[in-house]
């Protein structure tokens, strides 16, 4: 199989190496770790069964909205965030 990079962000990366050597693994082993339980969230099987379900009809406009509504929500999440570190 071929590896393609991916970039993550410094703070995630220094974390993810921080963890790694806690637990005593390499990060990629990490990283597969985390994927295969975040895999397994109800979260992730919704969004994906939905996804899935969408694009073998051809239903491009569901998986728009349900990206578009994600996205109002993190950034609703994080205003909230920065609201509550400026109190």
């Amino acid at each position: 199989m071929a590896t393609k990079v991916i970039r993550a962000p410094e703070a995630v990366h220094s974390e993810v190496h921080a963890a790694a050597r806690v637990l005593g693994c390499n990060p990629s082993e990490l990283l597969e770790r985390a994927w295969e339980s975040f895999r397994q969230s109800p979260e992730f099987a919704e969004d994906f069964d939905l996804a899935r379900k969408a694009f073998s009809v051809g239903d491009l406009d569901l998986v728009a909205s349900r990206l578009h509504d994600q996205s109002i929500e993190r950034a609703r999440q994080r205003a909230a965030a920065v609201a509550a570190l400026r109190r």
